[in-house]
């Protein structure tokens, strides 16, 4: 029982971080292309392209290692702190960790409200 109380906020924050680089990665992607994927269409349509494939796998390499390497759960800290894996600021973590909750949030559905736009517009 304690281990999923422990569990819950480290995976909000865990989806908060993810989902606000992917609502930044749904903007850019439409103006920004890796060499070698200037073919693949932007948005959504890319996860059905074969030329995609590596690129897609990059991601979910990048994906595990953030998970595995940069965001473990430590015991010794409060659920959900993963403190500051780049070291810009750790004195000031504590205070704003609130705030990238809140931002992650809303990233989360900044990011369903992405998909969903583009899958009843087709852009």
């Amino acid at each position: 029982e304690l281990a999923e109380v422990r569990r819950i906020p480290g995976a909000e924050t865990k989806h908060g971080r993810v989902a606000m680089m992917a609502s930044v990665g749904t903007v850019v992607s439409h103006s920004v292309q890796f060499p070698g994927f200037e073919d693949v269409p932007a948005g959504l349509e890319a996860l059905s392209d074969e030329v995609a494939l590596p690129g897609i796998a990059a991601v979910v390499v990048f994906s595990g290692f953030l998970e595995l390497v940069l965001w473990k759960d430590d015991v010794n800290k409060d659920p959900g702190d993963f403190g500051d894996p780049l070291s810009w600021g750790e004195s000031s973590i504590n205070v704003e960790r609130a705030f990238e909750l809140n931002n992650g949030r809303m990233a989360m559905l900044a990011v369903l409200g992405q998909f969903a736009a583009e899958l009843v517009t087709g852009k």
